[in-house]
Formats: C-alpha cells, structure tokens, sequence
C-alpha cells in the first residue's frame, strides 16, 4: 500500500490567511518586541546608571547617533509603528472584552479601521 503524502495535521500552509488571523498574530509579535525593548531599556538605563561621567561612552553615544542617523530613525519609525499599532489593537481588544463588535462584519471593519490609524500615525509622524 502506498502512502500518500500529506500534513499530519493542518498547518498554516492549509488555511488561507484572514484579517483577524493575521492582526492578531501581529498584536502578539508587538507585545514581544515592546517587551524585549522595556528589558532593553531597562539594562541601558542600569549601565548608565553605575558609569556614569565616562566621557567616551557619551563621546561614543554621539558618534553612533551621527553616524548610523539613518538607522537611528528607521529603528525609531519601527518602535513607533508597533507601539501604535499595539495600543490600538488592545483598544479594539478590549471592546470585545466588553462584547462590542464581535459580528464578523465588525471584525473586518474594526481591523481596517486599526490599520488606517497605524498607517495615519506613521505618515504624520514621517511627514510632520
């Protein structure tokens, strides 16, 4: 008998991404990353903290700003993206907590509407 091959089990190769599916899997990738940037921080504020008055780390800190300027304020642009975007996200979130738009019409109108506030967000903030 011959096997046939096939998944043991769907997969994300079975289902057809959806809106829903793919904000929320983007709402956890942005808790992660605004949690690994507030640990971030956190040591950077540590290291500054204990040395301070060492004039080549600020000598440093001003060179690589000047320098790397252009990735300094794409980085910047990211962590303003996936902050926006985390807030209103856990915004349209907690209106379901409270059982508000959980139609599947409202699912869809409610996901545009989160990423027409991102997308306004970011023009504004690169343009402004």
């Amino acid at each position: 008998m011959k096997q046939k091959i096939r998944p043991l089990s769907p997969h994300l190769t079975v289902y057809k991404p959806q809106l829903t599916s793919v904000l929320s899997i983007f709402h956890r990738i942005t808790g992660s990353i605004l949690g690994l940037s507030i640990i971030l921080s956190f040591i950077s504020y540590y290291f500054n903290f204990f040395f301070v008055g060492i004039s080549c780390q600020y000598c440093f800190i001003f060179d690589f700003f000047y320098l790397f300027s252009s990735f300094v304020s794409i980085v910047s642009y990211f962590i303003l993206f996936t902050i926006s975007f985390h807030v209103i996200n856990g915004v349209r979130h907690l209106s379901w907590d409270l059982a508000f738009g959980l139609e599947i019409k409202n699912l869809y109108v409610t996901g545009g509407i989160v990423l027409c506030f991102v997308l306004v967000i970011l023009v504004g903030s690169v343009f402004l």
